[in-house]
């Protein structure tokens, strides 16, 4: 309208435009006396309105809850990593030093183990030269002086080098078949175990001048990796409780039920710490039992106390499945 007027225009020829009236407030006022913004009407503007704290820093305030929540994830997640590797860490500890125990042992198990078959090896060498060959040379000289004998073979004299030379013979064949045996038994292999454990219980009562007593037959077929297992337990369990228990009587007890094939050694001797044994590693022979028996998938079992004497109990598959 001004410019109008300026223009030259008459004030009364300018029509009068009906401005649309807008209510305004005073926000101080409207907070003073207590007035519900909400209850204003429509489109009334308030003005002199001191912003909330949200309103001037909302988008601010978004943005740090969000980082924050952010860092905390991450300091959650590395302290869970931080955890997780502290185990990892004990856990590799753990079996490092269960590792270096074990090294340690087979490092001292190996120096039994070749101890044991340089003693092995030697103890056949004495046999052979302290026995068989004592008893061959008897037999050469013997031989000898058959050839040289001028008499006739039915002089008494003669017969009775002649039945002398026999008896050494006779010796000698034994002593070499008692070594063979012990190495591996012709009977295992020809016959089955039962027949070779009776004939091994009678050879030990024969040579040891003890009571072994046997009960096993009928045991069906086996797999020849648990026949010559279980003979060689039966055998060492046998040997210790002659040697080391000082027994007089024992009793092998071979069954099988279903295709588990079981073993009882029990002997009257003087027992053992099974655990002390274990710890000072004296127990070479054990150890060597045990790891027979996990071979074929089977368990052993020692039951000692001392004065009260001993039970080895063995427990394994007859037939064994190869592994895939």
């Amino acid at each position: 309208m001004r410019s109008e007027i300026l223009e030259g225009a008459k004030p009364e020829s300018i029509p009068i435009e009906k401005q649309e009236e807008t209510p305004i407030f005073d926000w101080r006022q409207v907070k003073r006396w207590g007035l519900d913004p909400a209850s204003l009407p429509p489109g009334s503007e308030i003005r002199f309105r001191v912003p909330t704290v949200w309103e001037l820093y909302g988008s601010y305030i978004i943005g740090t809850i969000v980082v924050l929540i952010a860092q905390l994830l991450l300091i959650a997640g590395l302290l869970q990593s931080r955890a997780r590797l502290r185990r990892a860490d004990n856990t590799i500890r753990t079996r490092e030093a269960a590792l270096r125990v074990s090294y340690e042992r087979i490092r001292q198990m190996a120096g039994r183990l070749i101890n044991a078959q340089e003693a092995a090896r030697a103890e056949i060498a004495r046999d052979l030269h302290d026995d068989v060959c004592q008893k061959l040379t008897t037999v050469s000289v013997g031989v000898g002086s058959l050839k040289s004998a001028t008499g006739s073979l039915d002089d008494p004299m003669m017969q009775e080098d002649i039945s002398e030379l026999d008896r050494e013979t006779q010796a000698a064949f034994e002593s070499i078949r008692r070594l063979s045996h012990e190495l591996h038994p012709a009977t295992l292999r020809l016959l089955g175990l039962p027949p070779a454990l009776r004939s091994h219980c009678q050879e030990i009562a024969k040579r040891h001048g003890v009571q072994v007593l046997f009960n096993g037959d009928g045991i069906g077929t086996l797999h020849p990796d648990v026949a010559v297992c279980f003979f060689r337990i039966a055998q060492e369990s046998l040997r210790n409780s002659v040697v080391h228990g000082g027994a007089k009587e024992m009793t092998v007890t071979l069954g099988r039920e279903g295709d588990e094939l079981d073993l009882t050694v029990e002997d009257d001797g003087r027992g053992f710490d099974v655990a002390a044994v274990r710890t000072d590693g004296r127990g070479l022979g054990l150890v060597t039992m045990e790891e027979r028996v996990n071979l074929v998938g089977g368990h052993m079992s020692i039951a000692s106390v001392p004065g009260r004497g001993t039970t080895v109990r063995v427990r394994g598959p007859a037939n064994p499945q190869p592994p895939n």
